[in-house]
């Protein structure tokens, strides 16, 4: 998850419409939010874990999918998606994280764990490990 799907999830979670209403809420800019949801900047861990708390998420998650989307190696990056798959295990979001890193583009904005909650929402079955 990237700084512009927790923001998404925060509207949807508190019901807001507009990015301005966001930024008001959590005290931001509207440029910095603006930042935010092109993707020029990510959360602080510390705004990030205030977000999922205050809207049910899982926040060692979130943590662990900012670190993944802030890595800027190759190595580095599919090191932190490795131990999310490995902290998701069972939940069906290391299958979405699987289809979403080898589905995207080697370099771009489309490699970033907010795929993976896209692709996990749109699963039509359930996931299971044997």
């Amino acid at each position: 998850m990237d700084s512009k799907a927790l923001i998404q999830a925060y509207m949807r979670a508190k019901k807001l419409n507009q990015y301005q209403e966001v930024a008001a809420e959590l005290g931001f800019t509207k440029s910095h939010i603006s930042s935010l949801t092109t993707g020029k900047v990510q959360l602080t861990d510390a705004t990030a874990k205030k977000i999922a708390k205050e809207i049910g998420l899982d926040v060692q998650e979130v943590l662990l999918s900012l670190a993944a989307v802030r890595a800027t190696d190759p190595e580095l990056k599919q090191a932190w998606y490795d131990i999310l798959a490995k902290y998701t295990k069972g939940t069906g979001t290391a299958v979405a994280l699987a289809i979403a890193v080898f589905a995207a583009p080697l370099n771009g904005p489309n490699l970033t764990a907010h795929n993976v909650y896209y692709v996990k929402s749109h699963i039509p079955f359930p996931v299971t490990y044997i």
